[in-house]
This record gives structure tokens, sequence and C-alpha cells, in this order.
């Protein structure tokens, strides 16, 4: 375990601009050839369109997520409507945790280099722009800061603890996303245990200021809390509404074999890449897919097993998260990403953790796999590597949502302050956000906007017959031509019938529902 620790081939300062600067180059080029899709504009949209931060909360009640990444985005909505800045804010966001896990994590030099490319830190947690980034990068603080998590520091002539830093990270972590707010629970609980088994010993050194220990536990345990009454949603939300607390064996099954999606994330190379496993077009690697997994876990925990804070954040985070996508949403690898990113953590902080002895066969068998640990995480994260060199490949090939081609051809035609209509609104809400336009008429919901509210009205399927009827009416009313935004096609009756020009079509995108076909209501 200790030659795990040894990183010193590269003086890590150097090492650190180095990399960065090699994962900026990288991330930028791929960065502006990525066309955002729905997920990403939404949250632009509802930081750009909400007028006040107390307006922004009530607008993410149905988001399923706290609010840090949207506050992050309101200054920069107020500089500019276009969501390109967004993407160079995530992408700093990313370039920050490469460089401080190249400077500070205890791995070596080919380590931090295959993790900095690899598929989570390269592709989900830099190009696609999410709320997950800055989970990340709290992780990461959290985890510089833990060696030193009870010692003092000064500041404006004051000595303060570390561990209000510790407080207040854990703090923000909570309120990046339900997943990280998991692991702020647990991560918070076992700091709590280590205390209680520690606190004397560094007592009796003098070190530690008590009561600012626990006005960190309270920064955590109110992060904690307001996280939760945020993410409770209103009476009448529409997405994700039921939980799931019946026993399936089959389900379960499905959920645990999640383990090798987060260790083993090499897309496929297609078109529909995102998501997608290419280890499971195999059936030999299928047949043995759950029993690989639970591998994964009884291995990673016999290795931490000496040291119980990180063992415990380790192994409480991923029931936890495996616990949710159970019982509430299985999600999607970028949600399944924070397993691993769990087991990083964990690694990270093992030699700064308090140990314990067992019995001579349990200590032996920890050192032996201990001994494992290396190899296999430099094995993992060339697999990361892979997939993250596919990822990139297959988003500079593919066009990855047709919302931004779709924006520039309705801006090329001077048409972009038409009324328009649009049908489905969360594929729609992507050529919004591109073509920087105040709100378009949502069928889904009938009602003017531009991010999607997730509520219960907006759930009920529309015809295309009703399409067409409302559009009609918003023609006659404002007696001005109408762009009707699509992503299915009308038949010929529907165009002939109707005063209708189709424009044109942009279809066959990564995110299969988002391709458009546009028409034109003319007047009468």
């Amino acid at each position: 375990m200790v030659k795990f620790f040894q990183t010193k081939r590269i003086p890590q300062p150097h090492y650190a601009i180095f990399l960065t600067g090699i994962f900026l180059l990288v991330g930028a080029f791929t960065a502006a050839h990525h066309e955002m899709w729905r997920d990403e504009i939404q949250a632009w949209l509802l930081a750009r369109d909400s007028s006040s931060l107390m307006d922004l909360f009530r607008n993410l009640k149905y988001e399923g997520h706290p609010g840090l990444w949207h506050v992050c985005l309101m200054p920069l909505s107020r500089i500019t409507k276009s969501p390109v800045i967004m993407q160079v804010f995530h992408l700093l966001i990313a370039a920050t945790t490469v460089y401080l896990f190249a400077r500070y994590a205890p791995f070596n030099s080919l380590q931090k280099f295959l993790f900095a490319f690899g598929y989570f830190p390269l592709y989900e947690y830099a190009i696609v722009c999410r709320n997950y980034a800055l989970g990340v990068l709290l992780i990461c603080l959290f985890c510089i800061l833990f060696q030193h998590r009870y010692t003092t520091f000064q500041i404006a002539g004051a000595e303060l603890s570390r561990f209000l830093l510790i407080g207040a990270i854990l703090f923000l972590l909570g309120h990046t996303s339900a997943h990280c707010l998991i692991i702020t629970m647990v991560t918070g609980f076992a700091l709590f245990l280590d205390h209680l088994f520690t606190r004397k010993g560094i007592l009796a050194t003098g070190q530690m200021d008590e009561r600012q220990i626990w006005i960190g536990f309270g920064l955590i345990a109110f992060g904690i809390i307001t996280s939760v009454l945020q993410l409770n949603p209103p009476s009448d939300t529409g997405f994700a509404v039921p939980w799931r607390w019946s026993y399936d064996a089959d389900h379960l099954k499905n959920i645990i074999r999640i383990m090798t999606r987060a260790f083993f994330p090499i897309p496929e190379a297609k078109l529909h890449f995102w998501g997608s496993q290419w280890l499971g077009k195999y059936p030999v690697f299928t047949s043995i897919q759950l029993r690989l997994s639970y591998l994964l876990i009884i291995w990673s925990s016999l290795i931490l097993l000496r040291k119980p804070t990180a063992l415990l954040i380790y192994l409480g985070g991923t029931i936890g998260l495996l616990s949710f996508f159970y019982v509430k949403y299985f999600g999607s690898m970028r949600h399944h990403g924070f397993l691993f990113m769990l087991f990083i953590m964990a690694a990270w902080i093992y030699r700064y953790c308090a140990g314990v002895k067992y019995f001579t066969p349990i200590n032996r068998l920890n050192g032996i796999l201990g001994k494992s640990l290396s190899p296999v995480l430099t094995l993992i994260l060339t697999i990361h590597l892979i997939g993250g060199i596919t990822a990139v490949r297959m988003d500079r090939r593919h066009v990855f949502s047709y919302g931004k081609k779709t924006a520039e051809y309705i801006k090329a035609r001077s048409m972009q302050d038409m009324l328009m209509v649009g049908e489905v609104d969360y594929a729609v809400s992507t050529v919004v956000g591109y073509l920087e336009k105040d709100n378009i008429y949502y069928m889904r919901g009938n009602r003017l906007g531009s991010f999607v509210r997730w509520d219960n009205a907006r759930t009920h399927d529309v015809s295309v017959d009703e399409i067409i009827q409302k559009t009609r009416e918003i023609r006659d009313e404002h007696k001005q031509e109408v762009l009707m935004i699509l992503n299915k096609a009308l038949n010929k009756d529907q165009i002939s019938g109707n005063a209708l020009t189709e424009l044109t079509n942009f279809t066959t995108s990564t995110i299969g529902d988002e391709g458009f076909y546009l028409y034109l209501m003319r007047e009468d």
C-alpha cells in the first residue's frame, strides 16, 4: 500500500500545470464541437429566465436537484444570453479538478494522466455541461483538506480550523446533486464517528479547537437539511414521481450490475454512443457482470478494511447510491460515475485515516490485497482512458443534438423573432436556448415558456390536430406567420390542408429525439 502513494517521478506542481494544459486543449476542442442537449440548456434557461434567487429556487422545485449549479450560472446569464459561456465555465471547473488532482492526489503520474483523460473527468464531467462537475471538484477539495482536517490556519489574525472549510465544502457538495447529497450524508456521518474515536488523542496535542469542529458539523447538517428541503417536490410534480419500495430480484440485480458501468465505462463506437456500454455487447461479459459487480464491491471493501472511515465512506456511499437507483431513478452513466468517484475518494483519504488492527489472517489478507490496488487501479483507469477517447471521438464525429443547427438555420433566415409553437417541449427547449429567445408557445402545458416546467399540466400527449389548431389560433390572433418546431414529421395531407410550408428538417442525432422539423404556417 505504501508504494501506491509514492509519486516522485515528476515534480508535481510542474506536472499538474502540464497535464492541465493538455486537458484544456483537448477539452476546448471537443467542447467547441459539442452541441448541447436539453438537460444542459435547461439549467441555463432556468438561470437566465429566473428574475431573482427566490424565483430561481421556486422554479427549481421540479428539477430533482438542488440549485448550486444554477446559482453559479445566474451571473453568467446576466453577461450574455449565449449558453456558450456556460461551456467555458464548465470546462474551467473540470480543468481545476484535473489540476488539483494532479497536484495533490496520492497517486502516481501515470494514474493521474489516465484519470484526467478518463471517460468521466474528460467527457461526462467536462464536455457535457451539468451540475455534476461541481460535485467532483468539491470532492477533490475535501480530499485535499482531509489530511489536515484537525489543524488550524491563520487568516486576518484569527486562528481557524480547517474543519470549518471541510464543513463549508460538504455544505456546498450537498447542494450540487441528489447523488452528491447522498455522499455528503455518508461522509458527514463517517467524520462524526472519526471525531468521536480520535478526539481524545488530538485534544491532548492541543492542535484542535473543538468548538470550531462542531461548527463544521453544524454546516454539514445545515447543508443536508436545506438540500433535502429543496429536493422535496411540489404536489403537482410530473417527473419521476413513483418510488419503488417492493422487492424485485431482477431489478435489484440490474442495479448491482451498475457497478460495472461505473468501473468500465467504454461506450460503443456508434451514433447513439452516449450511455451505452461496449462490453455489454458480449455475452461472455453479461454472463459474469453480476458476479464481477459483487467482486468489485468486496475487493474495494477489503482493501479499505483497516481504515474504517475510508471504508464507511466508500461502502456507505455505494449502498446509498445503489439504493437511490433502486427506489427512485435508475439513472444514466453520468450518475453511475459517482460510484467510481467514491472509490477514488476513499483511496485518496485512506492513508490519512486512523487505522485498526484485526486478527492476523485478516491483516495479512488486507496487506496482500493492498498490493493489488496500484496495478488494478492502473488497469481500470486505462479502461477509462479508452472510454474517454471513444466518447470524444464519437462526439466529434456525430451531431449530439440538432438544437444548435436548428437555431442557426432560423437565425440565418432572420426568423428568430417570429411567433413559434414547439412540441415536444423538452426537445424544443434546446432550440430556444441556442436562439437566445425569451419564450415560445409549448403545447405541453399550453403556455409560453423557455425552460420546461416538469409539472403534471404537461404530462398529457398532444395530437397533431391539436398542434395545428393551436398554431392557427395564434396566427389569427396576432395576424402573423407562425413557425412550428416539431420533433416528428407531418404527412402531406396535414401540410397541404393547413396552409403549411415545410422549411427543412434535421434528423439522426446522438440524442435520438432531438431532431427537428420546421413548418411555417402562412397568413390567410
